[in-house]
């Protein structure tokens, strides 16, 4: 677990490691430099758990270099980690555990803020590495729902510190994928939070610059290896092929595209020529407008009253899992939706 000034979180984020019904681990928690009250409070729960409990205070060196100390510090056979805002669920430790028996590489969804999945996965071995090697796809769950078997973290660390101030997780991620499988587990296994103070969620203007970074490093990796490297021409298609890649098209039926942004021109760019597309919509469209890339569009209430005129829905934006939630809420039935897996 690293933590930063997260003094607000950082209880419940403790708690719920020790209330996870599998006992067999310890906690590592690395304070990167945090000027708030979270020392004070991790030093309680040390002294109360002395034997479970590893603290390691350090000068902010941002999130590669916490992950460094703590995997340093770390002896267990298993690393799950665990960002100090979030909270896993009782059950966390124990589902993992019996996953890591047979696969080196674990992802599990969380609920944002309790609410809707942080992602559609699937329960399998996820089509990650293809992803990531035919499109450039870097995948979406965060630090929280993921562990790895330490062994296989040896290839990997230590993580490049002056680069990775924050998205440690996504360099983790990527350089394992480059070399072996990821399972997924659609479940939710903890809650992921967003606030005002979440440093990946408040520094997304730069999360393009850590993608474009991260891919820089896996092709330097492949180059050694003497691997082809990883391309990919925009965040949109890679995101957007990897999601049309889950899904299966009927010719024989008519879709509606629910999105209206950069992925819509990329799913509509791509299935135009072997579907049939009859219209845009999205959740924030109220009035019916002329059209959007030649196509009408048309608005959510409409959809309901005339679902005649179409067969399925496609999900076509990143945020997936609320707008299927949304759209369930307001009478579409599942089985009318396509939503792509990630």
């Amino acid at each position: 677990m690293t933590n930063y000034n997260y003094e607000k979180y950082i209880v419940e984020a403790i708690e719920s490691v020790m209330n996870q019904t599998y006992k067999h681990f310890e906690l590592i928690i690395v304070d990167d430099g945090s000027t708030d009250q979270s020392r004070e409070f991790i030093q309680h729960y040390q002294s109360q758990y002395p034997n479970e409990i590893k603290l390691i205070f350090q000068e902010n060196g941002g999130q590669g270099s916490a992950f460094n100390a703590g995997f340093e510090a770390a002896t267990g056979e298993i690393i799950a980690f665990l960002d100090a805002d979030d909270y896993w669920y009782e059950n966390k430790l124990e589902k993992i555990v019996e996953y890591h028996k047979n696969h080196a590489g674990i992802q599990h969804n969380l609920l944002i803020n309790n609410q809707w999945k942080f992602a559609l996965l699937e329960d399998q071995v996820a089509k990650q590495k293809k992803g990531l090697e035919l499109y450039g796809f870097l995948g979406t769950i965060p630090t929280s729902g993921l562990s790895f078997k330490k062994e296989y973290l040896k290839e990997i660390f230590p993580i490049p510190e002056k680069e990775y101030k924050i998205c440690a997780d996504l360099y983790v991620k990527v350089m394992f994928l480059n070399n072996h499988e990821i399972f997924s587990i659609d479940s939710p296994l903890g809650c992921y939070r967003s606030h005002g103070k979440n440093h990946w969620f408040t520094s997304q203007a730069s999360s393009l610059e850590y993608n474009k970074i991260t891919l820089d490093k896996l092709n330097e990796e492949r180059e050694k290896q003497g691997r082809a490297t990883v391309q990919r021409n925009s965040e949109a298609e890679a995101i957007g092929y990897f999601m049309l890649d889950s899904m299966e098209f009927e010719g024989n039926k008519r879709y509606v595209l629910y999105g209206m942004g950069e992925l819509a021109k990329v799913f509509y760019t791509e299935l135009k020529s072997y579907i049939d597309i009859v219209c845009f919509s999205g959740s924030f469209v109220k009035n019916e407008r002329e059209n959007y890339l030649g196509l009408p569009v048309k608005s959510l209430e409409y959809l309901i009253n005339n679902s005649d005129e179409y067969d399925k829905i496609i999900i076509s934006s990143s945020q997936v899992s609320e707008i299927l939630q949304y759209l369930q809420e307001n009478g579409i039935y599942e089985e009318e939706i396509l939503a792509p897996k990630l």
